[in-house]
């Protein structure tokens, strides 16, 4: 099985109020980035495609790519949304009959284990999103009113999400609408079933200050 890694690093990280995007900043001297692609670094067959910002393209690139240095990475310009980041991605794969999956940069507390687990169940099923069960007690807000939900009818979704690549590729080129925040919504759009595998409570997005510090103390 050919395994392919998209590292979604296209986004400018608005919400960390940080000067530099989020997926840049460095935590114990290495960019946030680079910590998520070094929990793939065991994964075996696998060739990586970093997706950075059109703004600044040759910047980042050169940035990364001193880091990493001798790493077999491909380096390609995101959009100005993640739909058209995504589809920059996949275009650059050759290889239709391998397994793709789609991780967001700033999520690097995931582990090797669910990793591995995707891969596999992406190759038997067609696709394997990750998901963990609601905690909280959730309530509908509307204008001045709220009710209650139950919590039980809702997931949180997370990446990778990991894809047979020619049905993914398919499913980017049927659909037109690039509103899409998650690479499941639009393979579920095309009309594929989507298979959904337990994930980590730890493999949280990073994407707050308090995220960003919680971090750092694991790191330390």
């Amino acid at each position: 099985m050919k395994k392919y890694l998209i590292l979604m690093a296209a986004g400018s990280g608005t919400r960390m109020n940080k000067n530099t995007p989020k997926q840049f900043i460095e935590v114990s001297g290495i960019p946030i980035i680079v910590h998520t692609y070094k929990q793939f670094k065991n994964i075996t067959n696998l060739k990586t495609i970093i997706v950075l910002p059109e703004n600044k393209f040759e910047y980042w690139k050169n940035y990364i790519s001193n880091i990493l240095k001798e790493e077999n990475v491909k380096y390609v310009k995101g959009g100005n949304k993640r739909f058209i980041s995504v589809k920059n991605g996949l275009k650059t794969i050759s290889n239709k009959e391998g397994i793709v999956a789609i991780h967001d940069g700033v999520r690097p507390l995931v582990s090797e284990t669910l990793i591995k687990t995707l891969y596999e169940s992406a190759n038997k099923l067609g696709n394997a999103i990750p998901y963990t069960p609601v905690i909280n007690t959730l309530r509908k807000y509307k204008e001045e009113s709220n009710l209650i939900v139950d919590k039980n009818n809702y997931i949180n979704i997370q990446t990778p999400q990991v894809f047979k690549i020619k049905n993914i590729l398919n499913s980017f080129e049927l659909i037109k609408d690039s509103n899409y925040t998650d690479e499941s919504s639009v393979i579920e759009k095309s009309g594929e079933k989507i298979n959904l595998i337990l994930g980590e409570e730890k493999n949280i997005k990073l994407t707050s200050e308090f995220d960003l510090e919680y971090f750092r103390k694991i790191i330390i």
